[in-house]
């Protein structure tokens, strides 16, 4: 099995080493690292201990998207989130460990194997839409004021 991590399965200190075949990250989650201090110790030892980075391939990226636009998660996803997703379902035989929740059901909805860091993980998928918190009416995701009253857009839970 490759171990594929995110930066809080770093930052959590377990060592994955013993449990898997290779143990791998993304170039985006490396640079969410700045020089010095503890988290960048803890990244540094993983890489001494033989963590890889690899650049998942462009489909890969794209396929994450089409997915998390799918379950309204892209809005809560960093660049590195992405690419860290894109990571584990371009690897065969790999297992994503992160306790990002909106990770975690991107991961489900495009058939990638995950599992909690620290926490137990989602038990279910979700889809979210965005909702005006005023007047109810639904809009795309990234539109920050209702078109129609100026309300707030809330991020509701959705099937």
């Amino acid at each position: 099995m490759i171990a594929v991590l995110d930066t809080s399965a770093i930052l959590s200190g377990k060592f994955y080493f013993g449990m898997a075949d290779q143990v791998v990250t993304s170039p985006s989650v490396i640079k969410e690292f700045s020089e010095g201090g503890h988290s960048w110790r803890l990244m540094q030892y993983s890489i001494d201990a033989g963590m890889k980075v690899i650049a998942p391939p462009e489909s890969a990226i794209e396929k994450i998207r089409e997915a998390a636009i799918d379950t309204g998660d892209m809005e809560n996803l960093s660049e590195a989130d992405v690419e860290v997703l894109a990571l584990a379902f371009h690897l065969k035989n790999s297992r994503l460990f992160t306790d990002d929740y909106a990770m975690q059901n991107v991961a489900s909805h495009a058939g990638i194997d995950y599992e909690g860091v620290l926490q137990e993980g989602i038990k279910k998928k979700f889809y979210w839409r965005y909702r005006c918190a005023s007047c109810g009416k639904f809009v795309e995701a990234g539109i920050k004021e209702c078109p129609v009253c100026g309300g707030k857009i809330k991020r509701v839970r959705w099937k």
